[in-house]
């Protein structure tokens, strides 16, 4: 009965995702848009959320600009929506067309791949990050980490559309493939920025402490990667912009302890993040609870 359960979802998912696997790059933007306007009325709760989350990262806006903000950001989510399940068709030409590579995140790139060594190439959920994972199976060798769904239908879906471009995935419980991956030369994506409940620890991000997860600076550490930040835009007319910023390797011998080392390398990749939320401000994951967990306050 429980399978059946899975394969009638599966359908209603796969037919939901249908019209972005034939409509036209452009056309499929806007569809998502067209859908996220949709359920913009009916969303209150998320709509609350993302208001919340926008008063804390910055206070110094009027309730209207928030508003004005919440409404962007749904729009946003179309094209997050549209590239997610549009990004499977990505091809080189796609590429050469709508990619905005600014001149100093290419000389980063181009800089560490002459170096030939891993990177743990970091990304937040700001813009539009599928695109991302299509983009390092067609530009790198690239790997990503990925969270199995519970549905075995869907999760197949979701598995082969993200593998589409050649990324090696790897499920999120086998941290020692990882290892083996940066220490080969494999450029691998992690998306770390959920709320990392009681197994990450606490850093600075917009205004609140964030339980943050290490693996990043821990992957690094471990396996002497260098470290990337990507972040991947919505542009205007169907562009989408990367920039880079280059974090540089773990340098152990700064510090007094492997801790002391994972939470500055942390906390240097969350700043990074925000540095970047604060320019692009609707296009960050604002429905997403990020702060859920929050420090123990001791009376």
């Amino acid at each position: 009965m429980k399978q059946f359960g899975y394969f009638f979802t599966f359908c209603l998912v796969y037919l939901f995702y249908l019209p972005f696997k034939f409509l036209p790059y452009r056309t499929c933007l806007s569809y998502g848009v067209f859908l996220t306007r949709l359920l913009f009325p009916l969303a209150k709760k998320h709509r609350k959320i993302a208001a919340e989350n926008l008063k804390f990262a910055f206070p110094e806006k009027h309730e209207d600009e928030i508003n004005i903000l919440v409404k962007k950001h749904f729009d946003h989510l179309g094209h997050l929506l549209a590239h997610t399940l549009w990004a499977p068709r990505m091809t080189k030409q796609w590429l050469d067309k709508y990619l905005i590579l600014d001149s100093e995140s290419l000389a980063i790139e181009e800089e560490t791949k002459k170096q030939g060594v891993g990177v743990v190439l970091i990304s937040g959920h700001l813009g539009t990050w599928e695109i991302l994972v299509q983009f390092l199976g067609i530009r790198m060798k690239g790997g990503g980490i990925y969270k199995k769904v519970r549905n075995p239908f869907v999760d197949r879906l979701l598995h082969n559309m993200r593998s589409k471009n050649g990324i090696l995935l790897v499920p999120v419980e086998e941290s020692s493939q990882v290892v083996k991956m940066l220490k080969q030369g494999y450029w691998v994506g992690f998306g770390s920025d959920q709320n990392a409940g009681s197994a990450g620890i606490f850093v600075p991000f917009l205004n609140r402490q964030a339980s943050t997860f290490v693996g990043p600076a821990l992957m690094a550490y471990l396996t002497g990667a260098k470290m990337l930040y990507y972040s991947v835009l919505s542009g205007e007319n169907g562009q989408v912009i990367v920039r880079v910023k280059d974090l540089g390797f773990v340098d152990k011998k700064l510090f007094p302890s492997k801790d002391d080392v994972l939470r500055h390398y942390t906390e240097l990749w969350t700043k990074t993040l925000e540095e970047e939320v604060r320019l692009f401000p609707e296009q960050y994951f604002w429905v997403h609870r990020r702060w859920r967990t929050q420090p123990k306050t001791t009376h």
